[in-house]
C-alpha cells in the first residue's frame, strides 16, 4: 500500500512511461515480495536492484544481515518472473571473515543467473564503525584476498559478456580498492553514470533527504 502511494505521487508529476530508466532499489532480499514487484512493474519500473552482498550465509550472519542466500534466490526469481526488464545485483569483496574461495563462489553463482547488471563493491568502513577503534588497519585488512576477489570478479564479468560502465572509489575501503558496475550490452544504469559525473539533478523527499541541483555551468547547489 505504501509503495503504491509513492508511485501514485510520482505519477502526478512525471510520466513513468516516457522515462529512459525507472529504477527501484528493492534492497535486502528478505523485504522483497511478489506483490511489491508486481506493483513496481505495473507502475513502469524498468530496473530493480536486489542485493545479496554475499551468498555465504555465515558471512551474512557475521555482518548482521537478516536474509539468507535462499532469500536472495527467491527474490531474484520473483523479479525475473515479474517481467521487469533489468535486474542489478550488488556483491561486496573483502567482507569481514570472507575469503577468496567463498567470494569466487558467490561471483560464479551470480554470473550463472545472468542479471543485466552486476555491481562489485569493496567493503568500506564507516566513520562510526567499531572496527576503526579496534586497532585493525582497515586499509590493508585482507587486502591480498580482496585484490584477488576484485580481479576474479572482473575476469568472470568480462568472460560472461559484461562490460564495466562506471567506477567510483570511497575512503576506508579494504585494500584501497574500487567499486565497479558491470552491464550486459544495452543495460547500462543511466542513473549510476549521471550521479558519478555529477551532471544531473537529484530531487529528494523523505526524512533527512537532500536535493542536489546542477546548473548549466556545472555549479552544484545542495
Amino acid at each position: 500500500e505504501q509503495l503504491s502511494r509513492i508511485f501514485e505521487k510520482i505519477e502526478e508529476h512525471i510520466d513513468p512511461w516516457q522515462l529512459q530508466e525507472f529504477s527501484l532499489e528493492a534492497g535486502r532480499p528478505d523485504t522483497i515480495t511478489q506483490e511489491k514487484l508486481e506493483i513496481a512493474k505495473k507502475n513502469g519500473v524498468t530496473r530493480v536492484s536486489i542485493n545479496p552482498q554475499t551468498l555465504n550465509d555465515d558471512i551474512l550472519v557475521g555482518i548482521g544481515r537478516k536474509h539468507t542466500s535462499d532469500d536472495f534466490f527467491k527474490a531474484y526469481y520473483l523479479a525475473r518472473k515479474s517481467g521487469i526488464a533489468a535486474i542489478n545485483t550488488d556483491i561486496i569483496a573483502g567482507l569481514p571473515g570472507d575469503n577468496f574461495a567463498s567470494f569466487s563462489k558467490t561471483v560464479d553463482q551470480i554470473a550463472e543467473l545472468s542479471p543485466e547488471n552486476i555491481t562489485v563493491h569493496t567493503f568500506f568502513v564507516k566513520k562510526a564503525s567499531d572496527i576503526l577503534h579496534s586497532g585493525v588497519n582497515v586499509f590493508s585488512r585482507n587486502s591480498r584476498e580482496a585484490v584477488k576477489c576484485v580481479d576474479y570478479a572482473q575476469l568472470v564479468a568480462m568472460s560472461s559478456k559484461y562490460h564495466p560502465y562506471y567506477l567510483y572509489r570511497q575512503k576506508n575501503t579494504v585494500g584501497n580498492l574500487e567499486n565497479v558496475g558491470f552491464s550486459l550490452d544495452g543495460y547500462d544504469g543511466i542513473y549510476n553514470i549521471l550521479i558519478m559525473a555529477e551532471e544531473h539533478d537529484i530531487y529528494a523527499c523523505g526524512a533527512g533527504a537532500v536535493t542536489k541541483l546542477v546548473s548549466a555551468d556545472g555549479c552544484i547547489k545542495r
